[in-house]
């Protein structure tokens, strides 16, 4: 992937609209060539700010009818002056209102929809890092190959900030294979790698940030969970239906004592 490819089909990345394997091109090249990051980084931010200054909102009703009838009385106003200065009779009490409704619906709309374009967002980077785990063969799935899980959480002791919880789900239908460390919304996170009959499933986890949880998104034909518990975000992805994943996150995030 070169610059002049990567400018051509840069739009559709940000869309999420570019296949998995294309995606990965451009990410590595991204990170490679400092002149294309930096024009990714000014196309995040005109999207970011083009997001937040131009929604759509329906007018409220009545609004049409209340300036029509404003502009007719401000008609027959026309040409009569006084001092010098022509008179209006706007009224300004009918205009403003609806406005002043339609600034405090996008007031409560805003972080609303900020906040699912930023999930949108990161379910991308999910399920780039997924594929990337699994391009070529699995020796991209994980750093420390273990099912055991007194030996995988120890490996992540000084390459993170934090320690993530690992826990062997083999009893219940989800054996661990093994952990790496991935890279997602720009900082290092822990990746702990499951199977699922013939499936792998890989968790994501890093330290809570505020957001929303549990909602299931299914881009480009994975499925991916997340959800904020005991003071981590944890993101689930692989191609397993929909049930067994919701299981299997369920059981990541229950105590080990209790299960």
């Amino acid at each position: 992937m070169n610059c002049n490819e990567t400018k051509e089909i840069i739009h559709g990345y940000l869309d999420g609209e570019v296949d998995p394997v294309r995606s990965m091109a451009i990410e590595q090249h991204l990170k490679d060539c400092p002149a294309c990051a930096a024009a990714h980084r000014k196309q995040q931010s005109l999207r970011t700010a083009i997001a937040q200054g131009s929604l759509y909102f329906n007018a409220p009703k009545g609004l049409e009818k209340r300036v029509r009838s404003a502009v007719r009385q401000a008609s027959k106003a026309e040409g009569r002056k006084e001092g010098g200065r022509q008179r209006w009779n706007w009224n300004w009490r009918a205009i403003l209102s609806p406005l002043a409704a339609t600034a405090l619906l996008l007031l409560i709309a805003l972080p609303i929809l900020n906040r699912h374009s930023a999930d949108d967002q990161l379910a991308r980077e999910i399920v780039a890092a997924h594929v990337r785990s699994l391009m070529t063969d699995t020796s991209h799935l994980t750093d420390v190959a273990s099912s055991d899980q007194h030996t995988v959480k120890p490996w992540f002791t000084g390459k993170l900030n934090f320690s993530p919880p690992v826990t062997d789900l083999a009893s219940q239908g989800f054996p661990l294979l093994g952990g790496r460390l991935d890279y997602i919304e720009e900082h290092p996170v822990a990746a702990l790698v499951y199977q699922r009959r013939k499936h792998f499933i890989n968790l994501f986890i890093w330290p809570e940030k505020s957001g929303s949880s549990g909602e299931l998104r299914t881009p480009q034909g994975y499925n991916v969970i997340h959800s904020n518990h005991d003071g981590m975000t944890y993101w689930a992805i692989s191609d397993v239906n929909s049930g067994d994943l919701r299981e299997f996150l369920k059981l990541a995030q229950a105590d080990p004592h209790q299960k």
